[in-house]
């Protein structure tokens, strides 16, 4: 592979070399070293520019290939015109030059024993065919998802069957099987003799298999019945199953059942969040993705409510896939600080001489992590999670970085020392993320969630407030895809049960009713999180119940309450007994039938 023979040969020839030079583990980014070690990174893509710009001034560089540093540094600042190399090239002049020597050696094949930091190859062959090469590395490092359209395709092929097969490979690979399969069924079933257990998605395809999972490689022969193929040649790792199949059966009439295409872009529709879907134009089929986030630009925004409406499952949703390289996600809470979000000076345990000694050393924490891998990947989208805003000192925590949430690229501030040394280190200092002070990324987004509920632990100032875009999110009361907790009963006993919804839909009526309570005491749809759509009685007693009971209704008159007068949270204990007694009178008082079964 191209990346690792470039990664091999750099290591080899800084052997030969007092600069390190190194391709990032991450891609896309060549770094290099001073006498100081001070490291910096350029992208692949400005030293295809540095070259080129050579090449297209190549009489003002022939005669240069010996290092003379200000003809070197007049040079650069003269004709390179990509900033970054620009910028690099007058403050660390020669590193710059070694690595670009290093470079073309590679492209061209160069013994690395032939190789000095003073000498570089300049002659418009060998250019050529380094910018060749680097071309072909940076197809390597492009963002395999990335977009740059509203319908960029992925994929495309004349054969829906194909077009199918090779979207769900791609779908497993950035999504994985536990959103891909979820809730999926297996069952023993049979090609003509033959027996094998059906991996079946009955939300999408019903019965329909989609999946063989054989006991042993399969060739076009045994996969054939009644002399039709019934599963795709090429064998997929499935639930750990080498010997695993996907279905031919792809009928492109949309009946509204089975293998059909239709069926198949809805599970696409779901597991992406509407980005994917394949089309048909002309007689080609296309996986496109129609880049339809639900976030439409990079921005703050806090997602706020009645708590358990979903603010988090929000959060989820826009980085669900995602290698967790891409975010970090963190809660805020009393304790938490600038040094908590930034990071601080720390002891670190180091041995010198075999001696333990305490060295304090800068050590970074959540924002700071996430602004570094951002500025060094500006072709991908990062994200900052920070679930319960305000039960963090927000303007503590964030201290002058609130200033950035502007997101005026024009505008900076100053970081503390410490910092300011800790990026020099990450970026150098010639870097776009710190050479006039910090700035947010513009690839990155942070996301926010807040309980209305809870607002008054750490009130926002407005100056704060106003750099946020906010989103409420609502309670569904609704039978609707979307919402799970519709399907919810609660378990009275064996025989008697109640709807959540119909339960929260009552009591958040008495709740916006009453003057002094209002929205932000509603119940939201997950308050309680059900397994297999049932809530026990006890898991309703100990926080719906509590809940309404500490913290809504506690001190209100019994003509405003869900509780009868004179009655206690303690009195519905035992709730085998007591607690059914308590909870019946409740839900009479709230309108709300319960459904006994015979």
């Amino acid at each position: 592979m191209i990346s690792e023979n470039l990664k091999n040969y750099l290591k080899n020839i800084n052997t030969n070399s007092k600069f390190e030079s190194n391709l990032s583990e991450r891609g896309g980014y060549i770094s290099f070293s001073n006498t100081s070690d001070k490291v910096f990174t350029l992208g692949l893509d400005s030293f295809i520019s540095i070259l080129k710009d050579i090449l297209q001034n190549f009489t003002k560089f022939t005669g240069h290939d010996s290092y003379i540093e200000k003809e070197w540094r007049d040079l650069s600042g003269q004709y390179y015109t990509d900033s970054a190399a620009n910028a690099m090239a007058t403050v660390q002049t020669k590193p710059l030059f070694t690595t670009i020597s290093k470079i073309i050696n590679w492209a061209n094949k160069i013994e690395i024993d032939s190789y000095s930091d003073n000498k570089i190859i300049l002659k418009k062959q060998e250019l050529e065919i380094t910018i060749i090469q680097l071309e072909k590395l940076a197809e390597v490092f492009k963002p395999k998802y990335l977009t740059k359209s509203n319908n960029d395709s992925i994929i495309e092929n004349k054969s829906l069957r194909q077009i199918v097969f090779e979207s769900f490979k791609y779908c497993i690979k950035r999504y994985g099987q536990d959103i891909v399969l979820k809730n999926y069924d297996l069952k023993e079933t049979k090609i003509e003799n033959r027996i094998f257990r059906g991996l079946s998605l009955d939300e999408y395809f019903g019965f329909e298999t989609l999946i063989g999972l054989f006991d042993s490689e399969q060739n076009s022969d045994t996969l054939k019945s009644s002399g039709t193929q019934r599963f795709n040649n090429e064998k997929i790792n499935i639930l750990g199953n080498p010997d695993s199949y996907f279905t031919t059966q792809w009928n492109s009439v949309e009946n509204g059942r089975g293998l059909t295409l239709s069926n198949f872009n809805l599970l696409l529709k779901n597991i992406s969040n509407a980005k994917l879907k394949i089309i048909k134009e002309n007689d080609l089929y296309k996986l496109i993705n129609s880049n339809t986030s639900p976030i439409s630009k990079v921005e703050n925004i806090i997602f706020y409510g009645a708590p358990g409406t979903g603010k988090s499952y929000r959060v989820d949703n826009i980085i669900k896939g995602l290698d967790s390289i891409f975010y970090e996600r963190i809660t805020f809470h009393p304790e938490f600080d600038n040094s908590s979000f930034l990071g601080s000076y720390k002891p670190k345990n180091e041995k010198i001489n075999g001696i333990d000694e305490i060295k304090y050393k800068f050590v970074p924490q959540v924002f700071t992590n996430i602004y570094v891998r951002a500025w060094n990947d500006l072709d991908n989208q990062y994200y900052l999670a920070i679930e319960e805003i305000n039960r963090g000192n927000c303007a503590e925590i964030f201290g002058d970085i609130f200033q950035l949430l502007d997101r005026n690229n024009n505008y900076t501030i100053s970081p503390s020392q410490e910092l300011k040394e800790f990026l020099e280190d990450k970026f150098g200092q010639e870097h776009q993320g710190i050479i006039n002070g910090l700035k947010l990324p513009p690839n990155l987004t942070i996301l926010a969630t807040m309980n209305t509920s809870d607002q008054s632990l750490f009130p926002m100032d407005s100056a704060f407030k106003r750099r946020w875009d906010w989103e409420y999110i609502p309670i569904c009361y609704d039978d609707i895809s979307e919402n799970e907790s519709f399907k919810y009963s609660v378990i009275i006993d064996e025989s008697t049960t109640f709807k959540w919804v119909d339960f929260i839909k009552n009591v958040n009526a008495k709740i916006k009713a009453n003057p002094n309570l209002g929205m932000d005491k509603c119940i939201g749809n997950y308050f309680i999180k059900s397994v297999n759509s049932e809530i026990t009685l006890k898991e309703f007693v100990n926080k719906a119940i509590f809940y309404l009971w500490n913290d809504v209704f506690k001190d209100e008159d019994s003509s405003e309450s869900i509780f009868e007068k004179g009655i206690s949270y303690e009195d519905f204990f035992p709730i085998e007994t007591n607690g059914i007694e308590e909870v019946k009178k409740i839900l009479k008082a709230i309108n709300v039938e319960p459904k006994v079964s015979q």
